[in-house]
């Protein structure tokens, strides 16, 4: 019973809206490669504005509507916010591009990217976890934007990993697969962008 309460704990903690403005929150005040023709707060702001609120409050006008349900119970639900998220990543990728904002950009392609993978796989393959694919995002941000020594924060995977497992949300296949499109989409982005990671 413990266990579970621990669990239900670390997944609301480590929900994907709270773990994407965090990683917002690092790309814009934190990331050594700067916000461009942006201040900090408004990257942050327009950063959260078009990939945390717009596509969670499409949801929530969903849920209220009754065409979804808040937590996304089934594939289809989930197949569905996952284009509503993509559509609002590469509108942010529009926004951030004008606005002469690489870094910004690059997180914009990385949230598109990991959206439209999570969202061949849900549709295609097997419903993949959110949660360890947001955590996957931000560690992979640190990591390659911060440099290899902040490799330990991988290790924030564990509990989130755990937490799904222990629940019973996913198994370890979906959790893996949440991650690896979130990890794909850093690397090759970031790599891309800001010649960070030396496999590509």
């Amino acid at each position: 019973m413990a266990q579970s309460r621990t669990a239900e704990l670390v997944t609301w903690l480590t929900a994907p809206p709270i773990v994407t403005a965090l990683t917002i929150a690092f790309i814009a005040f934190y990331a050594p490669q700067g916000t461009g023709g942006l201040s900090n707060g408004a990257a942050f702001l327009l950063g959260l504005l078009l990939l945390v609120v717009a596509p969670v409050g499409e949801l929530f006008l969903e849920a209220r509507k009754g065409t979804m349900t808040w937590d996304l119970r089934t594939r289809g639900e989930r197949t569905a916010f996952y284009g509503d998220w993509l559509k609002y990543s590469l509108l942010a990728a529009l926004l951030f591009w004008l606005l002469g904002s690489p870094l910004m950009l690059a997180l914009s392609f990385v949230f598109a990217e990991t959206n439209a993978l999570l969202w061949a796989l849900n549709k295609y393959y097997t419903k993949v976890s959110m949660h360890s694919s947001a955590s996957s995002g931000l560690t992979s941000s640190v990591t390659l934007l911060l440099g290899w020594s902040w490799a330990w924060v991988y290790l924030l995977l564990i509990p989130v990993w755990w937490s799904r497992l222990e629940l019973g949300a996913h198994d370890f296949k979906q959790i893996v697969l949440g991650s690896a499109c979130a990890w794909l989409a850093c690397y090759f982005t970031y790599g891309y962008f800001f010649q960070v990671a030396s496999i590509f």
